[in-house]
């Protein structure tokens, strides 16, 4: 009842807003736009055993209706149903419970334009970075990674209801600000599931109890927000971020608790979000033809799980840097080339973590995308390879989109994982797939 108890107040604020517009004669056809996919998805997973892992119908509906030149409505849903799941009895019923099927509010937002004030209200994603395989300064919205970092990064967002303001101080100098009171946090595989992340090698000689993870909902309290001030001069496009929130992905708390002889003690894990203050920048300068781009965030407070039997709440506190560098240049055959170097330091030892993400006090990714396109662009072929330095693990992605026609398209594509079990990509290395794709646009 949330989403729909908020869709209708940012109904009732639009109704508002058109009604301080001067009376004139509407032409409703036209102000409302409404269009939508349905797509496709199969995957087969090469390793033994080799199987159907995805038979996925998705659809998505969106609508915009434009009450006046200062005020806009957007709605827009996604959901899906992945057959898989009654095709094959693989599963979990905990997986099966989470992946099988799935209706979304992906957007319920009211866009309103005042002189220098623009403001944004609802469900919404905000983007305050994009890179390669990876999250440096996006970080305002939680991620689904029930199919790894696989999915459109603009799938992969979990939207949030959110106020985003913005206000323009000088030409090309904004400032934003944005606070939420949805607490969501990252969308995890359940236990069983084919993307499940490796968990940590935590070995007790006490019973263990692990607790629920039960932050996912609205709070005043818990409320998130934070600011970003960007400006545009000479071609240099720069911004600064800060940004307070807890962490989207939980760390598990040990607590031993004492039982009545001679019962062991039990040790019981506590999912819990620590508070981040994450700041940082961006930056990137179009030296045609090639464009040069930069992002970095700092993230104070951040804690790691370890196995060191001298800790006794099982965490240890390392603020942490992520940062990339990354060029975009035209090569040879009109081939567009996106190469970036991305790196995680650590204030501090890296020993007895857990994290498979981790390699150590600096973990260094190096990611590659081609793409280039044949036919007046209705054949484009793409691949990505990414491979974290210090391990050698990789993962490659071929893909080939054909556009049949101007509302179908046709992709072909695999996910290719190398790597020892205990690296990121490594840990997924029995769960090479191809995949095929067709998409209807209405």
């Amino acid at each position: 009842m949330r989403p729909v108890a908020a869709a209708l107040a940012l109904c009732c604020l639009a109704a508002g807003a058109a009604a301080e517009e001067p009376e004139r004669e509407v032409d409703w056809l036209s102000a409302l736009r409404v269009r939508g996919r349905v797509a496709e998805e199969f995957a087969y997973r090469l390793h033994d055993p080799g199987d159907v892992s995805k038979l996925k119908t998705v659809g998505w509906l969106e609508s915009k209706y434009t009450i006046s030149q200062a005020a806009s409505l957007r709605v827009a849903a996604r959901g899906w149903y992945d057959a898989v799941f009654d095709a094959t009895d693989r599963y979990p019923a905990n997986v099966v419970r989470d992946q099988k099927t799935e209706l979304m509010l992906r957007e319920a937002l009211l866009t309103l334009s005042h002189g220098d004030l623009d403001a944004r209200l609802g469900r919404q994603q905000i983007v305050w970075g994009e890179a390669i395989s990876t999250f440096v300064t996006d970080v305002v919205n939680p991620k689904d990674f029930r199919e790894f970092v696989l999915p459109d990064f603009s799938e992969l967002r979990i939207p949030i209801w959110a106020v985003d303001a913005t206000y323009r101080l000088a030409p090309n100098v904004t400032l934003e600000g944005v606070w939420t009171p949805d607490t969501l946090h990252n969308k995890l595989p359940k236990q069983g599931a084919e993307f499940q992340f490796a968990g940590p090698e935590f070995r007790f000689r006490n019973p263990v109890v692990r607790l629920p993870d039960g932050l996912d909902e609205f709070s005043l309290d818990r409320s998130e927000g934070g600011v970003r001030l960007s400006a545009l001069r000479n071609g240099w496009d720069a911004s600064l971020i800060y940004y307070d929130q807890a962490d989207k992905t939980p760390v598990l708390l040990q607590r031993r608790v004492r039982q009545p002889a001679p019962r062991p003690d039990v040790i019981v894990l506590e999912p819990i979000h620590p508070r981040l203050h994450i700041v940082g920048a961006t930056l990137a300068k179009s030296l045609e033809p090639v464009v040069v781009r930069s992002e970095v965030a700092v993230s104070v407070g951040k804690r790691y799980e370890t196995t060191d039997p001298l800790d006794r709440d099982g965490l240890v506190r390392r603020d942490t840097i992520d940062y990339l560098v990354g060029v975009d240049v035209p090569l040879f055959w009109d081939i567009d080339a996106a190469l970036q170097l991305s790196q995680r330091l650590l204030t501090g030892s890296a020993s007895n973590l857990t994290q498979p993400g981790v390699a150590g006090r600096a973990t260094t990714s190096l990611a590659l995308r081609l793409t280039t396109g044949f036919l007046d662009n209705t054949l484009n072929p793409t691949v990505l390879f990414v491979v974290g330095a210090e391990r050698a693990d990789f993962r490659v992605s071929p893909r080939l989109e054909w556009l049949v026609s101007g509302s179908v398209t046709v992709a072909v594509g695999a996910d290719i994982f190398e790597g020892s079990r205990h690296t990121l990509y490594g840990e997924f290395d029995r769960n090479d797939r191809v995949t095929f794709t067709t998409t209807w646009r209405f």
